[in-house]
């Protein structure tokens, strides 16, 4: 799910079909994916993109996705589906057509359905045999998306990659330098008092995150030093409480490096930070890899469980000030 803006203006189903990839940050393949508009310029909002379902899942999968747009604010929607299994696709979008038709406050604008080479819409006089249509890297919503400094990876294998653990040579080396940086990290919490926890472990991240914030290069062991200190919870809220939808993209930047060095059993903080900073972007995509990896790494981790929850329900970031008010952990939960 995301909810970045967009300044293309899409004149047809083909604009629409080229410019998938800069909503996702990938390109889209045998997915179904729903774009939120608002006003009368049909401005582009908060967007999802799920896995074409099995057949049998279709009309609970058509459920699902109206409910997040409903809950996201949206007043009109574009869907378009890219697969092969086109009667499959037929059948969803209908379900999700049907069950826009029954709520007076949204309207389809557009439904679309490509297979790679046609596509085929609803649209009045558009032939029943569909439209050819090609693809390009260099059309004119993926120009401006990279020159905006958006980088398009080409499929969402790409994207989990960029939160994949780190294996090999690198890995080793890490796992050395991470076991002496606990030592160091452990000799310091032996001579601090429990309460300044927190506030000694932020002398030691607080000017790593400023500095890389700044754009300034970090060392691998700054890396692994914000990794270690933010598995004490105190630490972590700290630098949970930065993350701002102000700061939320640089400190995605931030802590997607942290999670590229990050060996076990360091994972779960980092992630969930990561994932947050990715949702709080409107970046749903990164955000379920990346709490995906945290649960994975620790199934009860409860931060990681709080972002997969209000992922899995569609919440927009930015009701996130109520969610916090309302909801946020207690301190000292993991």
């Amino acid at each position: 799910m995301t909810e970045t803006p967009s300044t293309f203006v899409a004149h047809d189903a083909s604009d629409l079909i080229n410019a998938l990839p800069t909503f996702f940050g990938f390109t889209p393949h045998e997915s179904v994916v729903a774009v939120a508009t608002h006003g009368l310029r049909r401005r582009f909002g908060f967007r999802l993109r799920v896995d074409v379902p099995a057949q049998q899942d279709v009309d609970a999968q058509a459920r699902q996705i109206v409910q997040h747009l409903r809950r996201n604010g949206a007043e009109g929607v574009v869907l378009i589906a890219v697969t092969r299994q086109q009667d499959v696709a037929l059948r969803l979008l209908d379900a999700i057509h049907r069950s826009i038709d029954e709520l007076p406050d949204l309207e389809l604008v557009i439904r679309v359905r490509a297979d790679g080479e046609r596509y085929w819409t609803d649209s009045l006089g558009a032939p029943a045999e569909g439209v050819a249509y090609t693809t390009s890297s260099h059309h004119l919503s993926i120009v401006q998306a990279v020159a905006a400094g958006q980088q398009i990876l080409p499929d969402r294998a790409s994207l989990v990659e960029r939160f994949a653990a780190v294996v090999g040579e690198r890995r080793r080396w890490l796992e050395r330098s991470t076991d002496e940086i606990v030592a160091e990290v452990v000799r310091t919490v032996a001579r601090t008092d429990p309460d300044q926890l927190g506030a000694v472990g932020m002398s030691v991240v607080g000017p790593i995150l400023d500095r890389a914030l700044d754009g300034r290069r970090l060392l691998d062991a700054d890396l692994v030093r914000v990794a270690v200190w933010v598995s004490g919870v105190e630490v972590r809220d700290a630098v949970w409480a930065r993350i701002t939808r102000e700061t939320a993209d640089d400190m995605l930047r931030v802590l997607t490096l942290v999670a590229g060095s990050v060996v076990p059993p360091f994972e779960p903080a980092v992630l969930s930070l990561a994932a947050f900073a990715a949702w709080l972007t409107g970046d749903g995509a990164q955000a379920l890899i990346a709490v995906e990896r945290a649960l994975d790494a620790d199934p009860c981790y409860s931060m990681a469980r709080i972002v997969l929850d209000v992922l899995e329900q569609g919440v927009s970031p930015v009701h996130w000030t109520g969610f916090v008010e309302g909801a946020a952990c207690e301190p000292g939960e993991a």
